[in-house]
């Protein structure tokens, strides 16, 4: 940089020398030759600039030179690091790698690698049988095979990857078929009719993106606090922890989507363990420091006051009646589709923190055999309503319509009448069958 300026001041020096013999001397070849060194800074500094922009100055990175007198401000220049990997992909393949070191390790193990021969004979004759079988098992999925304790669970398993499978397949061919269309019907006019002209700014993703990730910093700083406890990965299976893992994501997502956001906590989180690595493969800048997330290692019990918190269980009586904007609200990020056990009405009896439930029974009419198991996005969902609007007839809306009796008593009957129609069918072919033989 030091050279750099150096010799823009003597090219400075060299013109203001060269325009005072043009002003004393008026000669067309002097006034060229000044006019030729009138453009040369420019495109001196120009091609400097190009060279010298991969380079930029950092503002964090400044120190201060304290000296008796004159304080001196320093930038430190830092290199510009340029990356053609998506950052997505990063993080798979580090997962990835992750993953195929997990499982060479444990296939050293005698008994694992007993189990893995078992179960890929297993899929191999679940192919020769039914040709339901993917096309690739990748480390995590064998992973998640041995950590399985029924051959029906492994069954389902393969059967979803396969369907998984064939569901990408299908996109991908849906999206052939779409590009060939368009190369088809394209016949050489413009797309907006004025040479690509529009008077109409176009939105990119990355933009609506930061706008989203500007209101969660400003939820940071002024909103309420709704905390997810994620310290139950030892009580769900590798098929509920992954679906754990899903509704986070979906969480922080309509969290991120609504009017009026909570600042979000995620407590109790381990950096190792399944559910912070499958969020992580799903939110790949998770761990970014300009993430608009609170994720931290610790219990609520020490960043919180006992106080205010309040943990929503479903097996406690206690029903909450009113949002409380002072009060901060746990949700146990738990996935218990089997058996509903109460490990969080154990953990907060324990803990000794106050403990409430939402009044589902009390405000809807549940259909038979319906489950009150609600996904950890549907409670956020009711929790972000209820505080934006004080009216549980909207919060409660966030609850699928199937569940409840209104509509289970109309699926039932519209079932009763296709089997009807059915019947009649079958009645009018047998009675005109018999009288074609008779």
């Amino acid at each position: 940089m030091c050279v750099y300026i150096r010799t823009v001041r003597h090219i400075c020096m060299y013109i203001s020398v060269v325009r005072t013999v043009c002003f004393m001397q008026s000669d067309n070849s002097v006034t060229q030759f000044s006019k030729m060194c009138r453009r040369l800074p420019s495109k001196f500094i120009t091609i400097v600039n190009k060279f010298y922009s991969i380079v930029f100055i950092q503002p964090s990175h400044k120190f201060t030179v304290l000296q008796p007198k004159y304080p001196v401000r320093t930038h430190v220049l830092i290199t510009r690091s340029y990356s053609t990997q998506n950052p997505s992909e990063k993080v798979s393949q580090h997962y990835r790698k992750l993953y195929a070191e997990e499982l060479n390790s444990l296939l050293k193990d005698p008994k694992y690698k007993a189990l893995y021969d078992k179960y890929e004979l297993e899929i191999q004759y679940t192919k020769y049988e039914t040709n339901r079988v993917p096309k690739n098992l990748t480390a995590y999925n064998w992973l998640y095979l041995l950590r399985t304790t029924t051959r029906n669970e492994r069954r389902s398993y393969i059967e979803f990857l396969w369907k998984l499978d064939m569901k990408n397949e299908n996109e991908k061919e849906k999206k052939l078929l779409k590009m060939k269309e368009k190369a088809e019907n394209f016949n050489g006019d413009n797309i907006y009719g004025l040479n690509r002209i529009t008077m109409f700014h176009r939105i990119r993703a990355q933009t609506i993106n930061e706008f989203y990730n500007g209101r969660l910093i400003s939820a940071m700083l002024h909103e309420p606090i709704m905390v997810f406890d994620i310290g139950y990965e030892q009580y769900m299976t590798p098929k509920e922890i992954s679906n754990c893992a899903k509704q986070l994501s979906y969480s922080f997502a309509m969290n991120r989507l609504h009017d009026s956001p909570f600042n979000l906590y995620f407590c109790n989180a381990d950096k190792d363990s399944i559910v912070m690595k499958r969020l992580h493969s799903i939110i790949p800048p998770l761990y970014d420091l300009e993430f608009p997330l609170n994720i931290t290692s610790k219990c609520y019990l020490e960043t919180f006051d006992r106080d205010k918190l309040v943990y929503l269980t479903p097996h406690t009586d206690t029903v909450l009646k009113n949002y409380d904007d002072n009060l901060i609200y746990i949700i146990g990020a738990m996935v218990d589709k089997k058996c509903s056990k109460p490990i969080s009405y154990h953990k907060a009896k324990k803990q000794g923190i106050k403990m409430m439930k939402l009044p589902l029974s009390e405000r809807l009419e549940w259909g038979s055999g319906s489950s009150k198991n609600l996904p950890l996005n549907q409670v956020l969902s009711i929790m972000l309503d209820l505080k934006h609007t004080k009216n549980w007839n909207v919060a409660m809306e966030n609850i699928p319509k199937r569940k409840l009796q209104k509509k289970r008593v109309h699926l039932q009957e519209k079932r009763m009448l296709r089997n009807a129609r059915m019947l009649q069918c079958f009645y009018r072919n047998e009675t005109s069958n018999l009288a074609d033989k008779e």
